[in-house]
């Protein structure tokens, strides 16, 4: 097999890492690592395995091309590698080259293989296709990858973006509550309530709510889904009342140094839900 070009997801790097075992002692941080692997690779020169791992310290540091251009140096040196397929597709995405990492994606899945080996770069032409909104390919992809037997959460969420994004709630509905046999991830859950809100199935969701109100230490999430019922429901005092309630916990959560981009993302919900 042979594949040309050159960036993945966090189950690959560790299988690097641990591949590169000896080159990393202690806390080490990734300047460190580069220059154990650049005195080696002085020492013995190259080979695919050095090549990749210094490549994922520079995606670490930041250094795009030159993860880029470590990372096609190990292809060259051995063109079957997904391991660094994967980190050159992740590299050339971050470094805003989403056609190169199509065609690497798309050269890698020309050669057949296990669904959970593929499926990664399925997810990865999944997220090009949702970045240019060409969500009936970021569908049939993000299903491809969905074949494998151990899916990410992430690719779920995919699915039922693209599915929002089509129009096709109910299938959304559907997708979602089969994800959650697969994986009781409260994320999915979440998810899912949200899903019966927009296509329109307030009651279900509203008990769904309840239980998960219930349940929860944190609470902003259920407020938010509760609130977006009330505006559903034409009642804005609930509305308000839920929505304030969220944003009051989601202050007092907040670092005001290092804010959680969920908890951002939250804030912002529950100001609109506020009217401002």
């Amino acid at each position: 097999m042979g594949f040309m070009k050159c960036p993945g997801g966090g189950i690959w790097i560790v299988v690097v890492l641990v591949s590169a075992a000896p080159l990393v002692r202690g806390h080490d941080g990734p300047l460190d690592v580069i220059q154990r692997i650049d005195a080696t690779i002085r020492r013995e020169g190259p080979t695919a395995r050095l090549l990749a791992s210094r490549a994922f310290e520079h995606s670490t540091l930041g250094n795009l091309d030159a993860a880029i251009v470590d990372f096609r140096a190990a292809l060259a040196m051995e063109p079957g590698s997904r391991v660094a397929a994967l980190g050159c597709i992740e590299a050339l995405l971050a470094n805003g080259e989403s056609a190169q990492a199509a065609d690497l994606a798309r050269t890698v899945l020309a050669h057949p293989g296990d669904p959970s080996v593929q499926a990664p770069f399925h997810a990865a032409l999944a997220r090009i296709h949702a970045r240019e909104e060409d969500w009936a390919s970021a569908l049939e992809n993000w299903r491809l990858a969905l074949g494998s037997p151990q899916p990410e959460v992430d690719w779920f969420m995919g699915e039922t973006q693209a599915l929002a994004a089509l129009g096709r709630l109910d299938e959304q509905v559907d997708a979602l509550a089969a994800a959650m046999k697969r994986n009781p991830s409260i994320v999915l859950k979440r998810a899912w309530i949200h899903a019966l809100v927009e296509a329109g199935a307030l009651e279900t969701a509203a008990r769904e709510i309840e239980i998960g109100l219930a349940e929860a230490r944190w609470k902003s999430s259920w407020l938010l889904l509760r609130a977006r019922v009330h505006a559903l429901r034409n009642e804005p005092a609930g509305q308000h009342a839920d929505a304030a309630a969220a944003l009051a916990e989601i202050q007092r959560r907040l670092h005001p140094e290092h804010p959680d981009p969920y908890l951002v993302d939250e804030a912002v919900q529950a100001r609109a839900l506020l009217g401002g």
